[in-house]
């Protein structure tokens, strides 16, 4: 005989059977890890501490202070917005969502010196234009849209940054390239990838504006949520963070 499982599954107060499955597993409600968010705000604490005591002095913070608050403050923004609990990335815990979202965020506020210098701009001069937010969710984290722009001898130049912690895999993911050719053929402006392997102290400008796509070698990264990526040539990391700051041009890819 038919069994009606729609009728069972209504009876048990579900009509979507994903809430469901979510209902039977206990992956509808999420806890988050609160002492672990705490230490890895001190950790990023840490680390840009040491890496200001390692790269040019014309870069270097004289008070860390300033870094830490911005760091304090965003958490404080997102915590009271509700935004961690909802970090849902292809199944990995939104504490870790979190510190790498937040590593990325860092990285933005502590390079901001060696962009202005890297480009010839006054900080103040340099816009963000990324579609993160930190009280929406629906912005917070997918956005391919640049982080910041400039404008450089006429030029609209959008930088996305990125950076690298472990010195073994600096990719750039296809939909970031996608978004730059778009942007370039609507409104005529450039992007592109700054890329810190803070590893090896390394760093690569990338024009992504008008990439090969059928000279690029292109993978599928499953730990990347299956995203397709191309990896950043060895050659195209031109800057030694120890050093003196170069002039973009000189190190453009």
């Amino acid at each position: 005989m038919p069994f009606n499982s729609k009728l069972y599954r209504n009876q048990l107060g579900f009509t979507n059977q994903g809430k469901l499955k979510k209902f039977f597993k206990f992956t509808d409600t999420q806890y988050i890890n609160w002492e672990k968010i705490e230490g890895q705000n001190q950790r990023l604490k840490e680390i840009f501490s040491s890496i200001n005591e390692a790269i040019h002095q014309s870069i270097k913070w004289e008070n860390m202070d300033t870094i830490n608050q911005e760091i304090d403050i965003a958490y404080n923004i997102i915590r009271q917005n509700n935004i961690i609990c909802r970090l849902n990335n292809y199944g990995r815990y939104p504490e870790d969502v979190y510190y790498n979202w937040m590593r990325g965020y860092a990285v933005c506020k502590f390079f901001a010196p060696a962009i202005s210098l890297l480009f010839g701009v006054a900080q103040e001069d340099i816009q963000t234009v990324g579609h993160d937010s930190l009280t929406n969710i629906e912005t917070f984290s997918q956005s391919p849209v640049a982080d910041l722009e400039i404008n450089v001898n006429d030029n609209r130049i959008r930088l996305e940054i990125q950076s690298g912690y472990t010195g073994e895999k600096n990719d750039i993911k296809a939909h970031k390239v996608k978004e730059a050719k778009r942007i370039f053929e609507q409104e005529g402006v450039y992007t592109y990838v700054v890329h810190f392997d803070l590893f090896n102290g390394i760093v690569a400008i990338v024009n992504i504006t008008d990439i090969d796509d059928n000279n690029t070698h292109w993978e599928t990264r499953n730990e990347m949520e299956g995203q397709k990526v191309f990896a950043i040539p060895t050659e195209a990391f031109r800057w030694f963070i120890p050093d003196e700051v170069p002039n973009y041009f000189e190190i453009l890819y």
